[in-house]
């Protein structure tokens, strides 16, 4: 089929070659199979007339990061397999050599209000990691569709695609912890929580730890003050003290070690941490629980 698409602007980016592989003309979107080739480090500024929805058929290549200028004060952040540019918007990327295949989707809006998407930052840095497994779904059916029509397949495609804007919604309205989101982070997120704050090494970061709830950066602050009492430099020095006093009751391993896997640089570092904690050195922790 013909390079040129008809859902969003194609950037002019040396490197980059867009190609239609599929296309379905909805009454309220328009829907694409792209294929992209892409040879060389790319970057590129990407705006839809419409709202603009991505699923990645294939991996990414590159590792990409995404920044919208709308939002300045914002570091360019990962981009997940499914991502949403909404209408006007624009999206400078940096990504890398390879090939990808993606659905794509072009609509005029979500279903209610979605004006929130074109001030908000925390919705904008949401959208770029669209984690919603109903919203996925419904996009692999509709690839199906394309790549096979079949018997009502413009029918159940229009279906489709007012689910997606539905699960879309719902997903920001979550996000912005809107009235049908969450008020606290669940048991299966602080355990998630937990465990990436007690692995070896450096504490992630915060937009980490939001990704792994599926929240946005600044609703997870507030989802953790709320579900802990504390925050967050608070409760991570909490448990990885807790965890350096079980290791510590043990012979083995070394203070040096359990410093490194309490995520401390250096073991004086850790050494003055556990001090301020505890009262006492972890060397004198150690010998008066095992005297």
């Amino acid at each position: 089929m013909a390079s040129i698409s008809a859902v969003y602007d194609v950037p002019q980016v040396s490197g980059m070659d867009c190609s239609v592989a599929g296309r379905m003309v909805l009454p309220r979107a328009t829907v694409e199979l792209h294929h992209y080739r892409f040879t060389g480090p790319q970057s590129g500024v990407f705006r839809s007339g419409r709202g603009f929805l991505d699923l990645a058929l294939s991996r990414r290549p590159g590792a990409p990061i995404g920044h919208y200028t709308a939002a300045p004060r914002s570091d360019p952040i990962p981009m997940g397999e499914i991502i949403f540019i909404p209408a006007g918007q624009d999206l400078e990327t940096r990504w890398g050599e390879g090939e990808q295949r993606s659905i794509c989707c072009g609509f005029e809006a979500l279903v209610g209000d979605d004006r929130d998407l074109l001030a908000d930052e925390a919705a904008l840095e949401a959208s770029l990691d669209v984690r919603s497994p109903q919203v996925r779904d419904a996009l692999m059916r509709l690839a199906c569709e394309i790549e096979s029509p079949d018997f009502g397949s413009a029918l159940l495609a229009e279906a489709l695609m007012t689910e997606v804007r539905v699960q879309l919604a719902r997903y920001f309205r979550r996000a912005l912890g809107g009235a049908d989101g969450p008020s606290r982070l669940d048991q299966g997120q602080l355990r998630r929580i937990d465990e990436a704050i007690e692995q070896p090494g450096p504490l992630p970061s915060v937009a980490d730890l939001a990704r792994l709830c599926d929240v946005s950066t600044r609703h997870f602050f507030r989802l953790f003050r709320v579900s802990t009492g504390q925050t967050l430099a608070s409760y991570a020095a909490e448990r990885r003290i807790a965890r350096a006093k079980a290791l510590l009751q043990q012979r083995q391993p070394p203070i040096k070690e359990i410093a490194w896997r309490c995520g401390f640089e250096t073991p004086a570092a850790f050494s003055a941490a556990f001090r301020k904690a505890v009262g006492t050195t972890p060397k004198v922790f150690r010998q008066t629980v095992r005297s």
